[in-house]
């Protein structure tokens, strides 16, 4: 494959820092293999390549393979971030023998040693606090800030602290709310906290990694042996990653950091985006490139997810051309509900069989709701990519329990289960089950037991809705959720709560009259013992972020509406810089497609699309 005249540029600067911006579908992989190639043609050097996931960096160590062979492979190393820093560890002799730990396992051994601690210093399990609240929970900001007296587990606080000492090598510039729950400081907690791992021989992965870098920083560690260091994904670098590819900038390696501003959207994990940019050109003499050829989306494509990110004002502004030989199209659709949406999308998966077809959402809410309507009424299945289909969802289980054993659908084999989660004695169960002899759980005489009292409602429903098995009319099922759900109430938890909706939508969707029959058809689908396989032959549903590093033919981007995007997480707080993000984001998504853009939103169009484009036009 050749090169352009800027990727050749970048191939031929490996005596320089360089930063290289790239554009989506600019090539920038086989820019940076063409690169590494070009540099082991010099026996003196030694390559680290760095990506973010183990993924990435088997595609790239076997594209590396493909062209740099014998001796030459042995003067280069890919690897993630993580892997080799955990590496490092073995060239301390306080830091090496120990067990990595990440995840629910990482969490509770944090969460045994802040207990010894609490309890070595006699700290109450709760803590009084007050603190300024400037947003309520849905992101809205104050017109003044409010003071509020709070309490909170000294375990909440203890994880907080470690949460912001874990973001950044250089401790002495954390600002934390609660320094003054803790009796002797933070560094006295902190101090104890990193013996006590040491001493159970764990290294949870954040805590590794900063202080890892930190030992880099003052000398007790020395920089990998290497002459140039290479970054994919600049831009979802922290600051813990970031300081230490500059330690060994400083130790003498070339830096060269490939990325994109535009394509940042991952502020929640810490990355820097074009702030870590900005700090590689103030901290080092960069040269600048730019692969301003995109050779996958038509030239109507790129050109509209350019109008939108040039919204931004927080970006480094770049040229962007489409080398692709189709133009692409780009078409926008305001609806009037959800079906009209679907019905859209349906249209568009038809009418594009012999081609790549994806539909890509903000939430995996919204995408269930669509794969239950492609599959029920149109016998359609499709793949997701990045969470589980709609039959294998937890919360779908959950509530087909319930709702089959409150109609007598296969009751023994959904009772059971909805009895175990409403936390009843195994006695009662098995009481329960032997006294059924083919009945529903309705028409039991449970006065005889001892149930929890949130059993008892259980059956109350059942014996008032058992008989609505061959109801058809459409709001009396809908109440009859509802009411259920109100009555289970907490047991249910929040998850399920709001996958209620959902669940609704779903049974509107499928195409049959009783409702016996659609959850019938529901439990017919959870109980698929061979699920299809990914095929590319299959429509794809992912998210935004889930759409990340890939591409198709055709691309759907459905819920853009302004009370979806840009998006409310509860307790976000929307500002500039949030908002910033979800532009990206979705420019992310637009980037997605080669030769066909669809854009569709619910009544008002999102800011994102009514600023750039005339879109009340295309209604």
């Amino acid at each position: 494959m050749s090169l352009s005249v800027e990727q050749a540029g970048v191939i031929a600067s490996e005596d320089n820092h360089n930063l290289v911006l790239a554009l989506p579908g600019a090539g920038k992989t086989h820019t940076m293999i063409s690169f590494i190639s070009n540099l082991v043609q010099n026996p003196a050097n030694k390559v680290i390549a760095l990506t973010f996931t183990q993924a990435a960096a088997a595609e790239m160590k076997a594209r590396v393979g493909k062209l740099v062979r014998g001796q030459k492979r042995k003067q280069v190393f890919v690897s993630t971030f993580h892997s080799l820093i955990w590496s490092q560890t073995k060239k301390h002799p306080s830091f090496s023998g120990r067990k990595l730990l990440t995840g629910a396992s990482a969490k509770r051994v944090s969460d045994f040693i802040i207990e010894e601690y609490r309890r070595l210093l006699s700290i109450g399990e709760d803590v009084y606090v007050n603190v300024y609240e400037t947003h309520d929970k849905h992101g809205n900001e104050y017109v003044e800030p409010k003071l509020k007296a709070k309490k909170l587990k000294f375990k909440t606080i203890s994880n907080l602290l470690l949460k912001e000492l874990s973001v950044t090598p250089f401790h002495d510039t954390i600002s934390f709310d609660f320094e003054d729950e803790f009796p002797k400081g933070i560094e006295h907690f902190y101090t104890y906290y990193l013996n006590k791992l040491a001493a159970l021989k764990y290294w949870p992965m954040d805590i590794m990694c900063v202080e890892i870098t930190k030992a880099l920083l003052v000398g007790d560690i020395e920089p990998i042996d290497s002459t140039q260091i290479i970054v994919d994904e600049f831009q979802d670098t922290d600051l813990v990653q970031y300081s230490w590819v500059k330690c060994h900038g400083l130790g003498g390696a070339m830096i060269t950091c490939v990325g994109d501003d535009d394509q940042s959207i991952y502020s929640f994990r810490g990355a820097l985006g074009v702030a870590g940019m900005r700090m590689f050109q103030d901290d080092f003499n960069v040269k600048f490139h730019t692969l301003s050829m995109c050779y996958r989306c038509g030239s109507e494509i790129l050109n509209s997810a350019g109008a939108v990110v040039a919204q931004n004002k927080d970006r480094i502004d770049k040229e962007m051309n489409s080398g692709s030989t189709d133009e692409g199209e780009v078409f926008f659709h305001g609806v009037q509900d959800l079906d009209e949406e679907h019905e859209g999308i349906l249209d568009m998966i038809n009418e594009n069989e012999d081609k790549s077809v994806a539909v890509l959402a903000r939430t995996n809410g919204e995408l269930d709701v669509l794969e239950a309507y492609l599959k029920s009424e149109n016998g359609i299945d499709c793949t997701r990519l990045n969470s589980k289909s709609i039959w294998e969802s937890d919360n779908l289980k959950v509530l087909l329990n319930f709702f089959c054993s409150i109609i007598q659908l296969n009751t023994t084999a959904h009772l059971i289960p909805s009895l175990v989660y409403l936390r009843e004695s195994q006695e009662q169960i098995v009481q329960i089950n032997q006294s059924l002899d083919g009945l529903g759980f309705g028409h039991c005489n449970t006065h005889e037991w001892s149930l929890q009292p949130i059993t008892i409602s259980f059956h109350q429903k059942c014996q008032q809705y058992w008989h609505l098995s061959t109801c058809t009319d459409e709001e009396e099922i809908r109440m009859f959720i509802h009411d259920v759900c109100n009555t289970l109430g907490d047991y249910l938890g929040k998850g399920i709560q709001d996958f209620k909706l959902t669940f609704i939508e779903i049974l509107h969707g499928i195409n049959r009259e009783q409702l016996v029959d659609k959850l019938q058809w529901i439990e017919d689908q959870t109980n698929q013992k061979s699920k299809k396989k990914a095929s590319s032959e299959l429509p794809v549903l992912t998210t935004f972020h889930g759409s990340k590093g890939l591409e198709w033919d055709v691309v759907w981007l459905k819920g853009l509406d302004e009370g979806n995007i840009p998006h409310k997480m509860p307790g976000t707080i929307m500002n500039e810089e949030t908002i910033e993000e979800e532009r990206r984001l979705l420019y992310v998504a637009m980037s997605r497609a080669k030769t066909k853009l669809y854009l569709s939103w619910l009544g008002t169009a999102s800011r994102f699309l009514t600023n750039p484009f005339d879109v009340e036009n295309f209604i």
